[in-house]
């Protein structure tokens, strides 16, 4: 017996000793625990099983995190600090939303590292799909873990929730946020009178159960809007609790609408890291001149120091193309940093090519890092709605440089023929590389790229693995929709065209709005109609074109909006081959030139 009671107290013992080891190093707390019992060593252990291992904001698994450069992202980390401190703060709960690579979880992580260091109690979850921090049924149990570690208050009520529910980590998401949030902090009043236990999700957007079949993606939306309803309403029904809490994401479009419901939006204080205002565009001009710096001490005998490295104009190329995009100039400045290759003047010569030649062939991609989070992202494209998503960016692709009207959404959905709900189905997984408008502002608003890089990736086969080009159809449908709204448009004999004749799909209610509208999708049909000719197979050009009146075209009234140059372009297409292959097609005849009523032609013609 005597035996048995000694191998049990050592047994305990290690088993203490472990988990000391095992909580100081994912937790980072500091110093010896209190001593813990038998039945706290249990629960703990049981409660570990749950926890997704590198979720914690000092957790080796992400070592080096990003952080937020020195001297960057000051204005929006302190407005959150003083959210954090203020005694009089009316909302509990910071909606951190940002499009793709803005930094989120660098500001994140600053914070959290700031908060390590106040002595205040805390917990972390950095999402990771890629790393399989991804679970929802695991997202509070990682949390309370957390927190249990921290405070013996909670931890004890931890161990008493296991010892009287040994199966209370098994429920249902909602009740496992009842059991470990609301029961501990409303009813038995743990951390009260003390500093708000600060609570943080980072990449919202990330959290997706462990499903690969094809109902996974709504289940993922179902588990994150189920996070944000369980966490809003609590902080809504009990404002007195000690808990703040922040969730970042990106803004995809089921978050942004959940986030817009009336019961939701009056409990959250939201804050934009925008992409390309004028502070990330410092932020990053001042990280890369850092970065540079950093660079030419490690490569002294690479780079001379007689003159600044790399020069003005260089520097200058690069910060432009990265626009205030952190995730570009990070990516720029570990290619050219790359110690398995130790030549930066050679990599920055590369980099500079392909910002000036983005669609140039480049062994070793400097951009493979950013190429990567778009993949990611194109990746997730409903492949039901892939078709009409491929469609309209290639039409953005294709409008780029145009006029901003060509770029409203309502424009290119009446030009594509794409209803209003087919389209927001088609463009809702692009909302961190999109600004795309509510519906109440589609008629002002353009649709934007939010970094030109992604662009500049669509463009390229060889960097989008010709996510655009491999729909053989999409460049011959822009034409051949341009050749539909002219068709639609034109009364032979007529000197100008009847708008009113081109059918809307995705109509405004007033009349003023509907003409101004159908102009506007006449003025892009004509812009395109020549502009992507070269692009579109002859066969398909021949079945466009027949049954359009093109002496009524060439008669004038599109030469009333558009560049001649609209017409050189396109009839240049049909002089490479010889006229009696269009005669044939019934779409040119030969005329004698004597039949010819002279009087018409101005005399200098």
């Amino acid at each position: 017996m005597v035996h048995n009671t000694s191998t049990m107290h050592t047994t305990l013992s290690s088993r203490t000793q472990r988990l000391e080891t095992s909580l100081q190093i994912q937790v980072g707390f500091p110093g010896s625990l209190d001593k813990l019992d038998a039945e706290s060593i249990v629960a703990l252990e049981r409660l570990g099983k749950y926890v997704m291992p590198g979720a914690e904001f000092n957790s080796s698994e992400r070592d080096p995190p990003p952080r937020c450069h020195p001297g960057t992202r000051l204005s929006i980390v302190q407005r959150i600090r003083d959210w954090l401190q203020d005694l009089n703060r009316q909302k509990n709960l910071l909606w951190l939303q940002g499009p793709a690579g803005v930094g989120k979880s660098a500001i994140i992580q600053t914070l959290a590292e700031s908060e390590s260091k106040s002595n205040s109690v805390f917990a972390t979850l950095f999402f990771s799909a890629l790393n399989g921090r991804n679970d929802p049924n695991r997202v509070f149990i990682t949390l309370a873990y957390q927190l249990a570690v921290q405070d013996p208050s909670y931890r004890a009520y931890v161990v008493e929730l296991m010892l009287w529910d040994p199966r209370a980590l098994d429920k249902a998401m909602s009740e496992q946020f009842r059991k470990l949030f609301i029961e501990p902090f409303t009813q038995r009043g743990i951390g009260g009178g003390s500093t708000p236990w600060l609570i943080v999700l980072d990449g919202l957007d990330e959290c997706r159960p462990p499903d690969t079949r094809s109902q996974s993606e709504y289940k993922s939306e179902r588990a994150q809007c189920e996070i944000i309803k369980l966490i809003s309403t609590f902080v809504s029904e009990h404002p007195s609790a000690p808990l703040l809490w922040i969730i970042s994401s990106r803004p995809e479009s089921h978050l942004r609408a959940f986030f817009s419901r009336p019961d939701i939006y009056p409990t959250y204080w939201e804050e934009e890291v925008p992409i390309d205002s004028n502070e990330a565009c410092q932020d990053v001009e001042r990280y890369l001149r850092s970065e540079f710096e950093n660079i030419h001490q490690q490569y002294p005998y690479h780079i001379s120091p007689a003159a600044p490295w790399p020069c003005e104009q260089h520097f200058s190329m690069i910060t432009y193309a990265a626009l205030g995009h952190f995730v570009f100039a990070v990516t720029v400045a570990k290619f050219i940093e790359d110690p398995d290759i130790g030549d930066p003047i050679a990599q920055l010569e590369q980099i500079l090519v392909i910002i000036g030649n983005p669609y140039m062939h480049i062994e070793g991609n400097p951009l493979a890092a950013l190429d990567a989070l778009y993949t990611s992202i194109l990746r997730q494209i409903n492949l039901a709605t892939q078709p009409l998503t491929k469609r309209l960016l290639g039409y953005y692709v294709d409008v780029y440089h145009s006029s901003t009207y060509c770029s409203l959404l309502t424009v290119a959905c009446n030009f594509l023929n794409i209803e209003q709900n087919r389209a927001y189905s088609a463009l809702q997984k692009l909302y961190a590389v999109l600004n795309i408008p509510r519906p109440a502002d589609v008629g002002e608003q353009p649709l934007k790229f939010l970094h030109k890089s992604f662009v500049d990736y669509l463009e390229n086969e060889e960097r989008s693995h010709s996510f655009l080009s491999s729909d053989d159809d999409m460049y011959e449908a822009l034409w051949l929709c341009s050749a539909r709204v002219l068709e639609q448009a034109v009364v032979p004999n007529e000197p100008t065209p009847d708008i009113s004749k081109i059918s809307l799909c995705w109509c405004p209610l007033e009349k003023s709005a509907q003409i101004q509208l159908q102009w506007r999708v006449y003025a892009t049909a004509g812009r395109l109609f020549g502009g992507s000719i070269d692009l579109v197979e002859e066969e398909i050009i021949l079945d466009g074109v027949r049954s359009i009146d093109f002496s009524a075209i060439i008669g004038g009234y599109l030469a009333l909006s558009f560049n001649s140059i609209m017409y050189r372009m396109f009839f240049a297409h049909f002089v490479r081959l010889s006229a009696a292959h269009y005669t044939s097609h019934g779409l040119t005849r030969s005329i004698n030139l004597e039949d010819v009523d002279m009087r018409h032609i101005r005399n200098d013609r």
